[in-house]
């Protein structure tokens, strides 16, 4: 199933009958469909110019957002394959598995839009180069992620499970026999797999009458010091028991 050759029938023969729901219906893929589909909404509108306009975001900058946004998209389709387990042939992760799927629709749309090519890093281990031609966004990757969406829709609102996950599972598959060897891929990807980010908020204080922004490192100490400077004159104990006693009598 090609989405530039096979377009969508409107000839409807499933439907959710009485008692059944999305879930019932879509088991085990509903996650991964239902998050492709939500990242699919986002890039089809990411170009919305009144949208951006609320924002105050306009000409050439609200072209680098727009950009951005696939960028980032089709290079989070790319690294989520750490998520794949090839030992098992599953996916750990439903949105890992739905921007890979938004991947391979891209890289389908073909005209040069996405390219992965095999490169030698700078450390001389194997690397990838992300290519995304961001002229042709609007003309090319668009259309693709429009049409792939219309059926993401067409199939969950009429309860075809049977199309759905047809389509889905092609374009979950990871495989390297292929013009985009993406098991090879998969392991250029664990290689340059980088520790997970920790996010340490930062805290507000006044000192000498203003009030200054105090951050601290990306680091389990600073996220220690982080939280000490923040209920340093609070009684967290009071609080915690406050609360536990509060919602007491519904955990009987």
């Amino acid at each position: 199933m090609s989405l530039t050759e096979s377009p969508i029938s409107w000839n409807i023969s499933t439907w959710y009958e009485e008692g059944e729901t999305y879930d019932s219906i879509f088991g085990s893929l509903g996650s991964s469909y239902e998050e492709c589909r939500a990242e699919c909404v986002a890039l089809y509108l990411s170009d919305c110019s009144s949208v951006l306009s609320i924002f105050g975001y306009e000409g050439d900058e609200a072209l680098n957002i727009t950009y951005t946004i696939w960028l980032d998209m089709i290079l989070k389709g790319l690294e989520g394959l750490e998520m794949y387990d090839p030992k098992t042939d599953t996916w750990l992760q439903a949105h890992s598995q739905a921007r890979f799927a938004i991947l391979q629709v891209v890289l389908e749309s073909g005209e040069g839009f996405v390219k992965i090519e095999k490169t030698t890093g700078e450390d001389g281990k194997p690397d990838l180069l992300l290519t995304v031609d961001r002229s042709k966004i609007i003309n090319v990757g668009k259309p693709a992620i429009g049409k792939f969406l219309g059926k993401l829709q067409l199939y969950r609102c009429t309860a075809n499970i049977k199309s759905a996950k047809e389509m889905f599972d092609k374009y979950s598959l990871v495989i390297s026999e292929d013009k985009h060897p993406f098991l090879d891929y998969r392991e250029i990807v664990m290689d340059r797999k980088k520790p997970r980010r920790m996010f340490v908020q930062a805290n507000t204080a006044v000192e000498d009458g203003a009030v200054k922004l105090r951050t601290y490192a990306s680091d389990t100490e600073g996220l220690v010091e982080s939280w000490i400077d923040r209920f340093q004159d609070v009684n967290i104990e009071a609080i915690l028991e406050e609360l536990w006693e509060k919602d007491r009598g519904l955990f009987k």
